[in-house]
């Protein structure tokens, strides 16, 4: 993906911290945006694509599922004033006149160059549903001891009364903790059937690790030395901004405050507008473990939607033999940010672990859970979104 993009948004207008998510009868606009360093205009056109629940490509033409034109120039756009860092900021909201979505389901945003498809800038996940499922959400303890007070358990509820003749081998449910769609719990048998209601409550699958409030870094201000912040500094043509270095929360006591769960905001203190006056700045995150060795056998991601909530190259932390410490630089727009660090095995990093080492769990935490209720009709040639619901443990205690 091109280097010199950044602050990549997509998200339902006015609600920045929700999934971007479009009813498909009602076609509620999703504000996307960017910012290019190279500070220079562009053309560039976006497209959107089909996919099924596992993320595979969808076997239909984009005529079958889009209203109007699958190749839409970007127009809407600014240029920075009043930062140090330049760029360009383009924006825009989708549907629109030009290209509509006709089909439930998973889709992928393609933002390219030139009208070129093979000059992919960058790609971005989103939904749109049919709402024709009742979606039942809560989150309660556990039942086996081992695990009451570090992990929370999701009961999910389907009614399933608006689609007839349902074959329920065809029906998938995904249920995702604070949009890390690595960690998916995904579900194609209910626990039991009762009439037009499908139960999933199994006692081992819909079960997440806690974790604990994430931590934060206020970065609204480029003048302000915020409470997580050690240090500002100019090195050559950019922003240097170290934190103070991140210890391990597994022994501190819990507290429940309000958090991002992982998201963060693009504002500031310092201008009247965000999307084109924010600065831009490299932020040191430094982690420094137990002991000043790394962790056997493991690698420290720092995650959030700061990392777009991967595990890569982009989150994995450094270790730094001669500090003892592990580091992470990422360039940031000013903004406030929520973000946690988590361990993975070396090997699979897909196994899902928890934050017992890193952040502690708490069966209190208040964390969001998002599910998504998958149907393949008989005879379709891909998968519709019929049902999605976001619950807060909040909900449920």
């Amino acid at each position: 993906m091109d280097t010199s993009i950044h602050s990549i948004l997509i998200s339902p207008a006015n609600k920045p911290l929700a999934i971007p998510v479009i009813v498909l009868k009602e076609n509620t606009p999703l504000q996307i945006s960017f910012d290019d360093f190279k500070a220079d205009y562009h053309d560039y056109y976006y497209s959107i694509e089909l996919m099924n629940a596992d993320w595979t490509p969808a076997s239909i033409n984009s005529f079958d599922y889009i209203q109007g034109f699958n190749q839409i120039k970007i127009n809407n756009f600014s240029v920075s004033t009043m930062a140090y860092q330049h760029y360009f900021h383009y924006q825009f909201t989708f549907p629109n006149a030009n290209c509509k979505p006709t089909k439930s389901g998973n889709y992928i945003l393609k933002v390219f160059k030139n009208g070129n498809v093979n000059e992919l800038v960058f790609t971005k996940r989103f939904y749109v549903v049919e709402d024709q499922l009742g979606i039942l959400a809560s989150v309660s303890e556990p039942f086996d001891g081992a695990i009451s007070k570090t992990h929370q358990k999701v009961n999910v509820q389907v009614d399933v009364k608006e689609i007839p003749s349902l074959q329920t081998d065809q029906l998938k449910v995904v249920v995702v903790q604070n949009y890390r769609y690595n960690d998916a719990v995904k579900l194609s048998t209910p626990n039991f059937i009762r009439g037009n209601i499908l139960d999933y409550n199994n006692e081992d699958q819909l079960i997440f690790p806690s974790g604990k409030e994430s931590r934060w870094l206020d970065l609204q201000s480029m003048q302000l030395v915020s409470d997580r912040i050690s240090k500002f500094q100019k090195i050559g043509d950019q922003n240097y901004v170290y934190l103070k270095p991140d210890l391990s929360r597994a022994e501190v006591a819990y507290y429940i405050f309000k958090d991002l769960n992982g998201g963060y905001l693009i504002t500031n203190t310092d201008a009247l507008q965000s999307e084109n006056q924010n600065d831009y700045a490299r932020v040191v995150f430094t982690y420094s473990p137990k002991d000043p060795i790394p962790f056997l056998g493991q690698k420290l991601y720092l995650t959030g939607a700061l990392t777009n909530n991967e595990l890569n190259k982009n989150s994995e932390m450094i270790f730094d033999v001669k500090l003892g410490v592990y580091q992470k630089s990422l360039v940031l727009k000013q903004g406030y940010y929520s973000y946690n660090y988590i361990l993975r095995d070396s090997y699979d990093p897909n196994l899902l672990d928890d934050f017992t080492e890193t952040e502690g769990n708490h069966w209190e935490t208040e964390n969001n859970y998002s599910i998504f209720v998958y149907y393949r009709q008989p005879g379709a040639q891909h998968d519709s979104l019929m049902g999605f619901t976001t619950i807060n443990t909040m909900q449920s205690w």
